[in-house]
């Protein structure tokens, strides 16, 4: 498994907007796929936040994570969030989404990110998450969903 940033493989653009699509569709990206497809491509860079990451294996991409700028409007303080992360179901269960997270926490490090946050769903002690060292610090009903809200301290 390698790990790349979108901005040098747009090629996978369109595979990550399906994702996106798939697994946050409707309330969450209102969107049609080209629409999710221009908003990828405005927030491309490489050496600043918002920061697409992706993890590839033999050439085809596996996995996705973003590292954005003030995802919840309810932590107006909190700048930095990890996000959008998305293992393809054909590699789910293989540790690719604590994999894809760590290396998220080494480029959050090199752009010299103090603490960064993320909300789940997915699990109330924080799963995956709080075993690759995030704290939960909050529990809060945000956009129609239960979500627990963590923290990772450089």
């Amino acid at each position: 498994m390698e790990f790349k940033l979108l901005i040098d493989h747009p090629e996978f653009i369109p595979t990550v907007a399906e994702w996106y699509k798939d697994a946050w569709g409707g309330r969450f990206f209102p969107y049609d796929t080209d629409e999710i497809i221009t908003r990828i491509e405005g927030d491309l860079n490489r050496d600043r936040v918002p920061l697409h990451i992706i993890a590839t294996e033999d050439d085809d991409i596996i996995a996705t994570t973003m590292l954005k700028w003030r995802e919840m409007d309810i932590y107006p303080d909190n700048d930095y969030w990890l996000g959008n992360v998305y293992v393809s179901p054909h590699k789910r269960g293989g540790n690719v989404a604590s994999r894809i997270c760590e290396y998220s926490l080494k480029k959050a490090k090199e752009l010299d990110i103090k603490t960064l946050y993320l909300q789940t769903r997915k699990s109330d002690d924080g799963g995956l998450y709080a075993r690759i060292g995030w704290k939960p610090i909050n529990r809060v009903f945000h956009e129609g969903a239960q979500v627990l809200v963590m923290r990772y301290d450089f």
